[in-house]
């Protein structure tokens, strides 16, 4: 999926979970998205929120290598020099 593929905003339903990256690295938030996939069911709404820079390529990453649907990327600025990036994903397991 290339970066233009990819919706730049959410879609237009709740989510069933959020996890709050923001001012965390990938590699620790990463691992508490993969919990948080764990614990939802088939067609959930992830919502991940992340102020890492790398968040639009490891997310999109993660879609590709598993079943997870991503939805969209938001990009959010927020302050002067801060982007906050908003991922979903909807899960699917199987």
């Amino acid at each position: 999926m290339t970066e233009s593929e990819v919706p730049e905003t959410g879609p237009d339903v709740e989510p069933d979970m959020t996890v709050d990256n923001r001012g965390r690295g990938c590699a620790s938030g990463i691992a508490r998205v993969q919990r948080a996939l764990e614990d939802l069911e088939d067609g959930a709404i992830l919502r991940i929120q992340s102020t890492d820079k790398r968040a639009k390529q490891e997310y999109r990453q993660l879609a590709a290598q598993t079943n997870h649907e991503l939805l969209g990327i938001e990009t959010n600025r927020s302050g002067l020099l801060r982007k906050e990036y908003t991922t979903y994903l909807e899960i699917h397991h199987g």
